[in-house]
């Protein structure tokens, strides 16, 4: 009778256990599914929202003002440059700043934007060019903007005030989409500007339309940013090899994402690598 018992107690217990681990089970795939998209991990508000430091917001006497040595700026002079950095502890991509361009008598004869396809890393920095008129003879910065986390953040200057906004975007966790490999960059000649890298294709399905989004550095600092596409399409398990032409300034190259049409899904994917997310756009 006490073998019977104890038997019993022994089934009991291991039903028990078993349908634990299965709950547990049910309860992770139910996390991966609700992590696979792009989940808020940090609030942003009004308090934290400032956080693109721009080194010059006032550039003045543009005409006398030389810039050397950036491959990215117009050699007629038409373009001035100046330095933001992220002083957040989050990523932000998307980032714009917005300006007035002013006469030699201080009168705004344009309010002009521009864009810096890049994501920054907390503490990174990057140079930000500012095209502008030939008859203009100063530059006011008065607002930015940035994407981060699941919002768009305005930043007024002039008001000193925030404006936060949900994106509408379909932006996920790009673990699912990564889904070629890239090699490091590689320099078969040290005496050319020219680099090749060699990217694959490891999904079941063709991919077309690839680009690689590359960062030029120079002393840790980004100078440009560049698209590479790749005008083939690339087969399942195909290895492809793509040339890369760098500006002479640039120390330092990186692949900062890559974006490919999945004909599958009808849909263009845009991966940041940096920030590990995957824009869904259909």
């Amino acid at each position: 009778m006490r073998k019977i018992l104890k038997r019993s107690y022994l089934l009991v217990i291991i039903l028990l256990f078993n349908i634990i681990i299965l709950m547990g089970c049910e309860n992770d795939n139910t996390d991966r599914k609700n992590n696979d998209r792009y989940i808020s991990s940090i609030e942003i508000n009004k308090n934290n929202a400032k956080v693109v430091s721009i080194m010059n917001t006032e550039i003045t006497n543009i005409s006398n003002t030389k810039i050397a040595n950036m491959s990215n700026v117009d050699k007629n002079g038409n373009d001035m440059v100046t330095k933001i950095e992220n002083s957040a502890n989050f990523y932000i991509s998307n980032i714009w700043l917005g300006y007035e361009e002013l006469d030699k008598n201080n009168n705004i004869i344009s309010n002009s934007e521009t864009f810096l396809d890049l994501t920054l890393a907390p503490g990174e920095s990057s140079s930000v060019v500012f095209p502008h008129k030939e008859y203009s003879k100063s530059i006011k910065v008065i607002s930015y903007g940035y994407q981060a986390e699941d919002k768009d953040i305005t930043v007024n200057l002039k008001k000193d005030d925030v404006e936060i906004k949900d994106n509408e975007e379909q932006i996920e966790n790009s673990k699912g989409y990564e889904v070629l490999t890239i090699s490091e960059i590689y320099q078969e000649n040290d005496s050319t500007n020219t680099y090749k890298v060699k990217v694959k294709n490891l999904s079941q399905e063709d991919l077309g339309n690839i680009a690689l989004k590359i960062g030029e550095l120079k002393d840790g600092e980004y100078i440009a940013v560049n698209h590479r596409p790749a005008y083939n399409v690339l087969k399942t398990s195909e290895e492809i090899e793509i040339d890369i032409v760098a500006s002479t300034e640039a120390d330092e190259l990186i692949i900062l994402g890559y974006s490919y049409d999945d004909i599958k899904e009808k849909a263009n994917i845009d991966i940041d690598l940096k920030s590990h997310r995957a824009k869904i756009n259909k």
